[in-house]
């Protein structure tokens, strides 16, 4: 009851309780004991009843899922990305996680960027960059099971899970007709998916580029292709989002005129492990 969104039929965490000498719940905390990011990080969330908030429950909870996981993972993480200003982000801030990496959450105009990507894109046809056999197909021209693997790999994500998004059985599908992959000679190296918001407005969701081919080409070749087909279909806006240590997408956002919208924080807390064995 205090961790609702934590147990579910795709969850099954350990829970730790904290009772007073009466047996009454005063709090929770959920932990998945399943390894995720980079450093591998179990996630956990916490939940105090709020007449018992502000004498170090929480914080106990924190160190008592911390060493639960120490003897298997060097760190931990919160369920999800939090908002820089919100009252989790302080709390774990207080408890011992440090920032990893901040996500920044752009809205732009879309025929804007395009215009700007063609400038650029013009200058690398002209010097000859771009290979022959590269080429952008959309996502439903595209080896699905390559593209999973592709951005699953980038993000320590499931395959599996990816396919399902793309057959509409897990969450929201890619669009098919915004959604981009780039082929190298017939090979997968890199795609930009997008999703439609609730409002109707694209969201990119990911645009990965295989690590032999970063920053260069391949990365333009398949943002300026992904944004003009977003043009082509009519998208007027698009929002999208970057970790804050790629500079190439956050150089891309000041350029193009992009508004930030959001500041997520990704925290991470280190459980011991890394002194265990």
């Amino acid at each position: 009851m205090l961790l609702p969104a934590c147990f579910g039929p795709g969850h099954a965490p350990e829970a730790l309780v904290a009772m007073d000498s009466d047996r009454a719940l005063l709090g929770a905390a959920a932990l998945i004991w399943v390894a995720a990011g980079d450093p591998p990080a179990f996630p956990v969330a916490v939940h105090v009843r709020p007449e018992w908030r502000g004498q170090g429950i929480g914080r106990s909870l924190v160190e008592a899922a911390a060493g639960f996981a120490a003897a298997e993972v060097p760190a931990l993480q919160p369920w999800g990305l939090l908002d820089e200003a919100s009252e989790e982000a302080a709390f774990c801030l207080a408890t011992g996680f440090i920032v990893h990496h901040r996500m920044l959450h752009f809205e732009g105009e879309a025929e804007a960027m395009e215009a700007m990507l063609a400038r650029y894109r013009e200058r690398f046809d002209e010097s000859g960059y771009v290979p022959a056999g590269a080429r952008i197909v959309s996502l439903p021209e595209a080896p699905a099971e390559a593209v999973a693997n592709l951005v699953a790999r980038e993000f320590h994500n499931s395959p599996a899970l990816m396919q399902a998004r793309f057959q509409g059985r897990l969450g929201r599908a890619p669009d098919p007709d915004r959604s981009v992959v780039l082929l190298l000679d017939g090979v997968v190296m890199g795609a930009q998916l997008v999703t439609l918001g609730d409002d109707a407005v694209p969201e990119v969701e990911a645009n990965v580029v295989h690590p032999s081919l970063r920053r260069g080409w391949a990365n333009l070749l398949l943002t300026h292709e992904g944004t003009r087909a977003g043009v082509l279909h009519g998208s007027r806006r698009f929002r999208f989002y970057c970790d804050d240590r790629v500079i190439d997408t956050v150089n891309l956002a000041r350029r193009s005129g992009a508004s930030r919208t959001r500041v997520q924080l990704a925290l991470r807390r280190p459980t011991g492990a890394a002194a265990v064995g």
